[in-house]
């Protein structure tokens, strides 16, 4: 019996005007699988993580999450649902504590939501799951610190704990490397690598060292469409995604969106 898709994607397509961001996207992601997303810039990535997500609804087409139609659930209630997404650009409050914006994407997550009447800084059922994720993502020594206070790669950390707070069966994580050092991005692949097959991820990322390092399989998306999916080895080796976007020499980092 095969296994059933984490996310399951079918024909999915968003049209701007004349322009067509997805083209009968069909791609799926396996419980446990870390599945890559790429493409050349202005290939739909970013929009498909968002109809994903819920910030965009699509024109036509399904998106099944766990077998749960969600593709016109709204994007707040997406989470409950069990999808978690660390966006691009790092969605944390600088002024707060590490320790308080994990215990808020807690808080998030529960039934209810926010509730400005509880004291989120003696509530166990937020400090407990939040400090567990922050030290699975390496910040269990910065608990205190302000978030203004600490270094990119450090906020990276931060998102992606922020995600593990919210208990998803799905991580839609959009380029957790941009802006990191090299110390920094090993570090990241280092958790990735340990969060790989107790999450199902779809990562969108350009550094193809790391998309090769670390996928189980890759999608290659061009003009909005999915041309191939494969193992690393199979799209590094596949004659239309070399002309596409890889170059028949070019194998490493891609910069852009």
């Amino acid at each position: 019996m095969t296994e059933q898709a984490r996310l399951d994607i079918r024909d999915l397509r968003k049209s701007f005007g004349a322009v067509s961001a997805t083209q009968g996207v069909d791609l799926t992601v396996r419980p446990g699988e870390l599945h890559a997303l790429i493409g050349p810039n202005g290939a739909g990535k970013t929009t498909l993580l968002s109809q994903i997500g819920g910030e965009i609804l699509p024109d036509a087409g399904s998106i099944l999450l766990d077998g749960r139609d969600i593709t016109r659930m709204p994007a707040h209630q997406r989470p409950a649902a069990g999808l978690a997404r660390s966006f691009q650009i790092s969605q944390v409050y600088p002024e707060f504590t590490v320790e308080d914006n994990a215990a808020m994407a807690v808080q998030a997550h529960m039934p209810g939501g926010f509730n400005l009447w509880r004291n989120a800084r003696r509530d166990a059922r937020l400090r407990e799951p939040a400090r567990r994720a922050l030290e699975r993502a390496g910040l269990g020594h910065r608990l205190d610190e302000r978030v203004a206070n600490l270094a990119h790669g450090e906020k990276r950390q931060l998102e992606l704990a922020m995600a593990l707070c919210m208990d998803a069966t799905l991580l839609l994580l959009d380029e957790p490397m941009a802006g990191l050092g090299a110390e920094e991005s090993l570090r990241m692949a280092a958790l990735l690598r340990e969060l790989k097959g107790q999450y199902a991820i779809l990562l969108v990322e350009h550094d193809m060292d790391i998309v090769f390092s670390l996928a189980d399989r890759v999608t290659v998306l061009v003009y909005g469409k999915t041309i191939f999916t494969g193992t690393p080895d199979e799209v590094r080796n596949h004659p239309d995604v070399r002309a596409a976007y890889l170059g028949e020499e070019d194998t490493g980092t891609e910069g852009g969106q």
